[in-house]
């Protein structure tokens, strides 16, 4: 039940959080943390860091698609027992995901709106940071294996 929750929070706390910059309401130039996060809105029309953003929207749709529906079938198959912290990084990630590729369906591209001091060139979303963190929750709860 964790798991399927985290997931859904994933999901709609950064839709959330597109919604409000797309709004205005959190503005461009806005920081965070000091001055270490800044707010950029922009649409990712491609994949990461607008990568093959000149193919056809429903491409980069489906590509997407895919690899989330891979990792909701392993999911399906790792059992609930003695898994608790890979499902939970597989959740967190496929419901980071799905954010991602809803805004993509709906909106032909991806919001992002962070920007990291140093690194002005990258701008990610939330789901992007939960992504890579669900990912190596669960490459950890695979080399712990068996969590009680």
């Amino acid at each position: 039940m964790l798991s399927l929750l985290s997931g859904v929070g994933a999901f709609l706390t950064d839709q959330f959080i597109k919604g409000q910059v797309e709004k205005g309401k959190i503005e461009d130039g806005e920081q965070y943390f000091g001055d270490l996060i800044t707010i950029k809105k922009s649409m990712n029309k491609g994949l990461i860091m607008n990568n093959l953003e000149e193919r056809p929207r429903w491409v980069l749709s489906w590509v997407s698609a895919i690899f989330g529906m891979t990792a909701y079938v392993y999911l399906l198959t790792l059992g609930k027992k003695h898994r608790k912290l890979k499902r939970f990084g597989l959740a967190l990630l496929m419901g980071a995901a799905a954010s991602n590729l809803y805004d993509r369906i709906k909106k032909g591209g991806v919001t992002d709106y962070f920007v990291i001091k140093g690194i002005p060139k990258v701008i990610f979303n939330l789901a992007d940071l939960v992504i890579i963190f669900g990912a190596i929750v669960s490459v950890i709860g695979e080399i712990v294996g068996n969590d009680e």
